[in-house]
């Protein structure tokens, strides 16, 4: 959260340095494309606190490249634990651990369904755990606010399961942050760490803890509220060659002394290897605020910004809040102090909430400067109150030029090897947001006349049409159509497995904690266990030593029970022709069939949802290879031809979202009390593309038909609320 700072003190930064400019010689701004500096990551906001719950045409504004200002990145708050009472504090007679929650995770569904990046930062850990059982930063009686040493480990695993909450509902968190501002002591929720206790805690908990469970999610921090406090959290962080590895990205808030020369400059982030973000700023004015929807505040920002993308090389800069309503502000802000924080947000003459003219400012940037490029070397201070940069990938470039002075100013731009071509200029000022104006024609030069207090965007492509490394989104969303949120299952656009081999599924090394296996940038997903209604019992776990998946239980006659993985994300396996699994174990007196689990056929009412509505027509009818093998004691490779699956097409091959084993009874007695017994070990599961099966494998007769005992051609599994570990 944003520590407040006195937008005179800003202001007056500010008007200094437009002093300075406006006295120097106006000169063309000059651009070298072969001269690269940093690649961005992105532009982005907070929802934390105000943007639970925004609209989808507010979700376009803010997210969309074609329709709105196209955010890339969206940070988002790791809630308090559900069990939280009204003082701050949770219940001290219980014995759960606590649970993270995702406050604001319909804004972040909304966000990663039009390619925005979510990560997650944890402004304090779950109070019960902290020396003062609160939430808050600062209270009557605190004489320390921190994490008990005791309890770190269970924090690295919060964070780590706040990860599993937001795959689970369709939304794969890129980095954590495991502390908001620890250098700062706030009235709302925080903590305070010392440098050396962050510095332990990535180092010795959460970077181990994040290495087995969530590998590609990347650490953020430290997240200070004071630039010049960053050194020295971030020096220990750094001594530390396992906390070193661990550290992706660098971040701070640059509340206090941000505009400093001497933090501007700092360089150690670079110097070690590590990405350098702004993560949050705002204008928010301790001693009394009212909203400012004006080029003023627009201004303002933007030379912080230029600041920061061009002396300091950040790879990536937030703005504080996406959005806040007229209710928000009322109900959060009874000293008005806290008014003036959103891009997006209501104010006392407009009353419903509407986008400011920092919002369309900071779009000049994010809309156009797309994750991937690079930044290029331009004149950035052209005099006469013009601030420049210029950004590029292989064939796009995007040219910014700020006129802070409030006077128009005719500005020459020439390009050094390259070609402008056609360049479409995009205006905010007191008059236009983020207007496409008439496009121009140039070669290596070209001259505009800029508005006064504006900031142009020149563009070498159609951003209505086309947004540069995102190709088209599921469901057409890069089109700028309205969108749905969903959870993962996105079949239109299924992907291909390839985790460790082509059409690999998971030979669980990829396991974590919960049941998870998988590559969270691919196919990856969960394990669970069913059984049947005459009194058979299941259960599955990961063998993170064996590396398989472990079915134990029994199985009644005339009654089935099984174990699964049920996928996270949509698969196609057309290009296939075989699955494969490796099987050891036992099971007398079942038979063992492999069900391969089609979205069609998966109810509605599960997590993630399929196609199918289990209270209004039969689900579960998967494509089923009926008695697929026999376990024994030797691990054996089972390879099945899909073509002998019963109900396999190429249709249901494009569609596929889990797969299970499932045993029936065969007992003669229908009645008998006396099941089989399952322990089954599977793992090496894949599919392969063979005009014959491997040899040495052991092909399975999957041609038999009929429907097993229960009447149905396969178990309602893919039950996630069954999952066990």
């Amino acid at each position: 959260m944003r520590t407040i700072q006195p937008l005179a003190l800003a202001v007056a930064v500010s008007a200094s340095f437009v002093a300075c400019n406006s006295a120097q010689q106006h000169r063309d701004v000059n651009i070298d494309w072969a001269d690269t500096k940093q690649t961005i990551d992105g532009f982005g906001a907070s929802s934390a606190f105000f943007g639970a719950n925004i609209t989808n045409e507010v979700a376009d504004q803010l997210f969309d490249a074609k329709k709105g200002i196209g955010l890339s990145l969206l940070r988002t708050m790791i809630g308090m634990p559900a069990d939280l009472l009204s003082d701050g504090s949770e219940p001290t007679d219980g014995t759960a651990l606590p649970v993270a929650t995702a406050p604001e995770l319909t804004t972040a569904q909304q966000a990663m369904l039009r390619g925005v990046k979510v990560w997650g930062t944890a402004w304090t850990p779950p109070p019960i755990w902290k020396t003062t059982n609160s939430k808050n930063g600062k209270g009557d009686g605190f004489t320390g606010n921190k994490l008990d040493p005791a309890h770190y480990q269970e924090y690295a695993n919060y964070l780590a399961d706040f990860v599993d909450l937001m795959a689970q509902n369709g939304v794969p968190i890129m980095g954590v942050s495991p502390a908001n501002e620890p250098d700062y002591t706030a009235s709302w929720d925080g903590a305070q760490w010392s440098p050396a206790e962050l510095s332990t805690f990535i180092s010795q908990y959460m970077g181990p803890t994040f290495a087995q469970r969530a590998s590609a999610v990347q650490i953020i921090s430290p997240d200070t509220a004071s630039w010049p406090n960053l050194d020295k959290y971030l020096t220990p962080i750094l001594a530390d060659p396992a906390g070193k590895n661990y550290l992706s990205v660098v971040a701070t808030h640059p509340y206090q002394n941000g505009s400093d020369p001497i933090a501007l400059n700092y360089k150690k982030p670079a110097q070690n290897g590590k990405r350098f973000w702004q993560s949050e700023w705002s204008q928010e004015n301790g001693k009394g605020d009212t909203p400012n929807p004006t080029m003023t505040s627009a201004i303002d920002m933007m030379k912080r910004l230029h600041d920061h993308m061009v002396v300091s090389n950040l790879n990536a800069w937030s703005w504080w809040a996406i959005y806040v309503s007229a209710d928000a502000l009322a109900s959060a802000d009874t000293t008005k102090t806290r008014e003036n924080p959103g891009l997006f947000q209501a104010d006392a003459t407009m009353g419903e909430a509407y986008m400011f003219k920092r919002g369309y400012a900071l779009g000049n940037w994010a809309k156009f400067v797309r994750p991937g490029f690079q930044r290029i070397d331009a004149t950035a201070d052209a005099g006469a109150g013009v601030l420049a940069e210029a950004y590029r990938d292989a064939t796009h470039i995007a040219v910014i030029a700020i006129n802070t002075s409030s006077n128009k100013v005719t500005q020459k731009f020439t390009l050094e090897g390259g070609s402008f071509g056609t360049l479409t200029p995009w205006v905010t000022s007191p008059d236009d947001s983020l207007a496409a104006k008439s496009p121009i024609t140039a070669t290596d030069t070209f001259s505009y006349e800029l508005p006064a207090s504006s900031v142009v965007t020149f563009v070498n492509w159609d951003a209505t049409t086309e947004t540069p490394f995102q190709g088209t989104l599921p469901g057409d969303r890069d089109g700028g159509t309205d969108v749905r949120v969903v959870t993962g299952l996105d079949c239109p656009n299924a992907l291909v497995p390839n985790n460790l081999v082509s059409g690999g599924v998971t030979d669980f090394s990829d396991a974590m904690g919960s049941g998870r296996w998988g590559d969270s940038a691919g196919l990856w997903g969960y394990t669970y266990s069913y059984a049947g209604p005459k009194g058979s019992a299941m259960a599955a776990s990961l063998d993170t030593t064996a590396h398989t998946l472990h079915a134990t239980g029994s199985v009644t006659a005339g009654d089935y029970g099984g174990a699964g993985l049920a996928f996270q994300v949509c698969a196609t396996v057309v290009s296939f022709t075989h699955i494969q699994f490796v099987l050891s174990g036992s099971s007398p007196g079942c038979d063992l069939e492999l069900q391969l689990k089609t979205f069609d056929q998966q109810p509605i009412q599960q997590t993630p949802p399929g196609g199918c509505d289990q209270n209004a027509v039969s689900c579960y009818n998967f494509p089923v290879a009926k008695q697929v093998a026999v376990p024994s004691s030797t691990p054996t490779t089972v390879t099945v031809p899909l073509a002998s699956v019963m109900k396999w097409s190429p249709a249901n091959a494009a569609q596929l979202v889990g797969l299970q084993w499932q045993w029936t009874g065969t007992a003669v007695d229908p009645d008998a009390s006396t099941g089989c017994p399952i322990d089954v070990n599977i793992t090496g599961i894949r599919f392969l593309n063979l005009e014959t099966p491997d040899a040495g494998t052991t092909e399975s007769d999957a041609a038999s038909s009929g429907n097993d005992a229960s009447g149905n051609d396969g178990g309602p599994g893919g039950d996630d609320a069954a999952t066990a570990d």
